[in-house]
């Protein structure tokens, strides 16, 4: 069985491809969804979104960030992950049972009933068996298997949601194959895990997994909410059209701000690893990196979805959704914040500070909320944008203030790019405003000419990546023989 690891950048560049085309056919069946429904029934249906993602949460409850903390101590998997799927076996089955009840007591509209049941039952049970797959193939960092789960999901929910609309069935039974394809998804992730995975499932349960849970619990109850706290409180303060329309404008950057992510799922095995090495300097280092990386490909997204936001909306969605032009522009704010928060924040769980990170968290949790409230109450969904842009704000400053290397953050990452994003967008919005697609790719040139003249750690690696690959070339024969040690390998 082969088990070889990749490096990092392997990893990212799986991550990336598969998190791009995934978003990407993801974000098309959503769009497809909302010129399918009305308004009304797409809120219905974000709400019934919101309300499978929290659920899907309660069949992990923190239990993969604990498989990956105990895995990266160990070289056999076997009993360690043979643990690891039977506690989420236990927590879907438990999810399950409360949630029914939960659902029955909140809503009472059949409408809604038949729309979240539909939808929810295939979704969450294809989620929590991709989840582990992903999980398993994170740690042992072999991304490509990642890739592939990914790239299957998104590729069944766009043949479902396209066989929908051309057999123009009811709405529910549109959710229920939204949710299936997840399933599929789910089926594909655990033949792999047979095919790849060692399992001895009558070995003794390790109780390590459930040692310092609580904080992976806790922390990735407010990661889940974040997203969802919009259309869940929303549906309150507006109506289910308003609810559509919001849950359209945060469609786009919500998927983007994924691809950030991408980076911190190549890092996050590594960094853990380092961490339990007692390799506090290649920690901050590689942390250090990862910021860099994850701030600069935020930041163009940022500047992209920003000038293209009427292109976008009126493309995507069709003129019917023009008033989602200005939470869109808003909201892309969030993109850039993202990038710089994940890679913050997970510095500090793999430092074993995952307390700081859940009150950080906490706090946010309950600001977004009073935020979502009483601003979309006064500006409907401009408020409401401006709530998720204020939570990535208090994210920010939080992650920022606990973080015990804030002094090296600050001097080496959220200054230097700080300012040339500023500068650069600042003078080029006062320049090129009316030409948006010219402003666009001037003010993405200008930051990145910026970085290459003024971080002297991008440029290192940039070279010693030119010097590597000029190696390479003059280790290799035209004939396709290899140089070794002065001789000729074949």
């Amino acid at each position: 069985m082969n088990k070889k690891k990749n490096s990092i950048f392997i990893n990212i560049i799986h991550l990336f491809y598969s998190t791009i085309l995934a978003n990407v056919l993801n974000a098309t069946t959503l769009i497809l969804l909302a010129n399918y429904f009305n308004s009304n029934n797409y809120g219905i249906f974000s709400v019934a979104l919101a309300l499978a993602m929290v659920m899907n949460f309660f069949t992990d409850l923190g239990f993969s960030n604990t498989f990956l903390r105990e895995g990266s101590k160990k070289k056999n998997l076997s009993t360690t992950f043979s643990s690891y799927i039977k506690i989420r076996v236990i927590c879907l089955l438990i999810a399950f049972l409360v949630f029914s009840v939960g659902i029955h007591v909140l809503y009472q509209e059949q409408k809604i009933l038949y729309m979240i049941y539909s939808l929810m039952i295939p979704m969450v049970i294809g989620l929590a068996m991709q989840s582990i797959g992903i999980t398993y193939f994170q740690l042992t960092e072999r991304m490509q298997f990642i890739a592939s789960i990914k790239i299957f999901s998104a590729i069944a929910l766009i043949v479902s949601t396209t066989m929908s609309m051309g057999l123009n069935v009811d709405v529910h039974l549109a959710a229920f194959l939204y949710g299936f394809s997840y399933l599929a998804g789910g089926l594909y992730s655990l033949y792999l895990l047979r095919k790849k995975a060692e399992l001895k499932w009558k070995s003794p349960f390790e109780k390590q997994l459930l040692t310092k849970l609580s904080p992976f619990l806790i922390s990735g109850l407010f990661i889940m909410l974040t997203p969802q706290l919009g259309p869940l409180v929303l549906e309150k303060t507006l109506s289910l059209g308003l609810v559509g329309l919001f849950a359209v404008a945060y469609r786009i950057p919500s998927a983007l701000y994924q691809i950030p992510g991408v980076i911190a799922g190549a890092f996050f095995p590594l960094l853990f690893k380092q961490f339990n090495r007692g390799e506090l300097e290649e920690h901050t280092r590689l942390n250090i990196l990862q910021m860099k990386i994850m701030s600069f490909i935020g930041l163009c997204m940022t500047i992209s979805l920003f000038y293209l936001a009427v292109f976008l909306v009126n493309i995507l969605f069709g003129d019917e959704w023009g008033s989602a032009v200005q939470p869109l522009k808003i909201l892309s704010f969030i993109v850039v914040l993202q990038g710089f928060n994940i890679a913050i924040a997970d510095g500090l769980t793999t430092r074993g500070l995952q307390n700081r990170r859940t009150i950080v968290q906490f706090i946010t949790i309950v600001i977004g909320f009073v935020s979502f409230y009483y601003l979309s109450v006064s500006y409907a969904v401009a408020g409401a944008a401006f709530a998720v842009l204020t939570m990535e704000i208090v994210s920010f400053i939080g992650y920022v203030s606990v973080n015990p290397i804030k002094r090296t953050i600050l001097t080496r990452v959220i200054i230097p790019y700080g300012s040339y994003f500023s500068i650069s967008f600042i003078l080029i919005h006062y320049l090129l405003s009316k030409h948006p697609v010219l402003a666009m790719f001037s003010t993405i040139i200008l930051v990145s000419a910026l970085i290459l003249i003024l971080d002297k750690t991008i440029q290192g690696l940039i070279l010693d990546f030119i010097k590597h690959k000029k190696q390479q070339d003059t280790n290799h024969l035209p004939d396709g023989g290899q140089k070794e040690n002065g001789k000729i390998a074949n």
